[in-house]
This record gives structure tokens, C-alpha cells and sequence, in this order.
């Protein structure tokens, strides 16, 4: 059904949007919560329609957050854990390497939303680059391997320098900005004349958004607010300023990674507890699961990357 209220579209604003899937909180305690996601009939982008507000996000990155506390929950598997997420950083540094192949040495970066910041440490160890990261949450900085890095705790928002950027990196960030047109200005402003973006986050327009519905982890609820889709990103990034370069319907992140935690969800699994005796059915649904997810870069399978321009100072 198609309705009018006073919640807006979170990219073009319009008021034409209709009910699209409605979920629990995910990676998160039990309780009784309910998240409704609607799609907007103009721009086709998902967005959340009663969001938690900001001052209680905080209340969603708890022990239950799987990616804060990194390796320790698989215990004896840990070191698996481990090199999944060197393999992932080298992915990372790679596409980096590659959209900055024309910029002078050493770049300069951000990276926004850096979360537990191993990538910045394999950029800055990889490419010798100058690195800045900013998160609203310092909790995945403990690592002593970190301590080199200029980390800055302040939501992005709050963020303010005199520096300008080469390039600025959002792994998985820009679905949960609360201000997305404030959030593009600001980039902006942080890019040097022919900086790039890059960007990646969840598809929800991907097979294996359809097919686990709610308990797919790309909604997040309530920490995505804003699910994208191409029309969406022309909107956000107008030609005016900005030149699309690539948009990619996979990505960095395997998207298996979001099918097996969605299958976790669905399970009921207890996000708190050792997740060692998990690891092996994780690797039996691989293995499963390998014909599937080995054509994701023809059928989009829940990642989709883009490298953006800043066309015009």
C-alpha cells in the first residue's frame, strides 16, 4: 500500500513511499522491538520509518555486536577469524591502490565509521599512506597494533579538520547516517578537487535479500537507517558535483558473510556467547553454499561498491 505521511524519503525526500519489510532488532538481546522499512516509489530507495534516536545508539553496540568483538568469541578458531579479516583489509587496500593509481604519493585518507580499524593499518603499512579514522565509538581500538594511527572518536558529523583528502572510504557506513544530504556536503568539503569516494554497502535489491526477508543482516535494524539503490545514489551524488565511476553489484565483503549471519539470526543464535561451536557448520554451509555465491558477480548477491568523483571545487 502506498501512503503519505509526514516521514520523508532519507535520500530524495518524497512522501510517495509504501511498506516493505518489517524486522526484529538484529545482532542484538530479545525483545519486543519491531523496525519498518519503507520503500520510496520515487527513487526505489529502503529506508527506516521509526529509527531509535541517536543519543541511543550506543544501546545497539554492545556485546551482542559480533564485528566489535573480533576474533575472541571462536576461540581455538580464532586465527581463522583472523585471516578472514587480513584477507578482507588486502581486498580493501587493493581497490584503494587501484582508485588512487593517478594521485601523487603518499595519499592522504579517511576512513569513516573505521570500527575496528585493521584496514587503516594495512593501508598505512600497504601503501604508505597518510590515514585518519573517525567512528562515534572507540570500542574496536584496543589492539596496541593501533596505537600509531590517528583515530579521532567524534561522530562524523562533529568531524572537523583542515585537512583535505585524497580519498575518503566508507566500508558500510553510509547506511547508517541519520543526515545523508548534510553527510554528502560534508565529504565534499573533506575531498581535495578530484578525490574519490569509495563506497560499499548492503544491496537490498540482491537474491539473498529476498530469499531471507527479515532475518537478512543487511537491514541491521535499528542500525541501518538507509538501504540504496542506483537511482538513489544519482540523487545523493548529483552530476552537478560528482561523477559516478563505478558502481559494482559486489564488493570487498564476501556476501556470504551476510547470509551466514542471517542464517545465525534465524537460528536464534546467542550473539553474546563462544561461537566456537559454530565455526564447523559455518564451514559445512560454505562449502554448500559455493556454487551459489560463486556468480555473485553476476547475480548481486547482498554488496554492491562505488567509486565516486568530486568533478567540481
Amino acid at each position: 500500500m502506498t501512503v503519505k505521511t509526514s516521514v520523508l524519503c532519507s535520500v530524495c525526500n518524497s512522501e510517495n513511499h509504501s511498506f516493505y519489510e518489517e524486522t526484529k532488532a538484529l545482532m542484538h538481546k530479545p525483545n519486543d522491538e519491531r523496525y519498518r522499512f519503507h520503500r520510496c516509489n520515487d527513487c526505489h530507495t529502503v529506508f527506516l520509518t521509526n529509527p531509535v534516536a541517536e543519543s541511543r545508539l550506543e544501546d545497539y553496540y554492545t556485546e551482542h555486536y559480533l564485528p566489535y568483538r573480533g576474533s575472541a568469541p571462536w576461540g581455538r578458531f580464532s586465527s581463522f577469524v583472523d585471516g578472514s579479516q587480513a584477507r578482507l583489509d588486502r581486498r580493501r587496500v587493493d581497490v584503494v591502490a587501484r582508485t588512487a593509481k593517478t594521485i601523487s604519493a603518499p595519499i592522504n585518507l579517511l576512513d569513516v565509521g573505521c570500527g575496528n580499524p585493521s584496514f587503516l593499518l594495512a593501508v598505512k603499512q600497504t601503501l604508505n599512506a597518510h590515514c585518519t579514522g573517525v567512528d562515534f565509538s572507540d570500542k574496536g581500538w584496543a589492539d596496541e597494533a593501533y596505537r600509531d594511527l590517528n583515530l579521532i572518536q567524534t561522530p562524523f558529523e562533529s568531524f572537523e579538520t583542515e585537512q583535505r583528502f585524497d580519498v575518503i572510504t566508507l566500508w558500510h557506513y553510509l547506511e547508517h547516517d541519520y543526515n545523508l544530504s548534510k553527510t554528502a556536503d560534508q565529504l565534499y568539503n573533506l575531498l581535495k578537487p578530484g578525490g574519490k569516494l569509495v563506497v560499499e554497502v548492503p544491496d537490498y535489491q540482491s537474491a539473498s535479500a529476498r530469499l531471507q526477508k527479515a532475518n537478512w543482516q543487511g537491514w541491521h535494524s535499528p542500525r541501518h537507517m538507509t538501504l540504496f539503490s542506483k537511482k538513489g545514489f544519482q540523487i545523493l551524488f548529483p552530476q552537478s558535483k560528482w561523477t559516478i565511476r563505478k558502481r559494482l553489484r559486489y564488493g570487498t565483503l564476501d556476501a556470504f558473510t551476510l547470509w551466514w549471519l542471517g542464517v545465525m539470526e534465524k537460528k536464534g543464535v546467542n550473539w553474546t556467547g563462544s561461537m566456537e561451536d559454530e565455526f564447523w557448520p559455518l564451514v559445512g554451509l560454505k562449502v554448500a553454499t559455493f556454487p551459489l555465491f560463486l556468480f555473485e558477480r553476476l547475480v548481486p548477491m547482498g554488496v554492491q561498491l562505488l567509486v565516486i568523483e568530486k568533478t567540481v571545487d
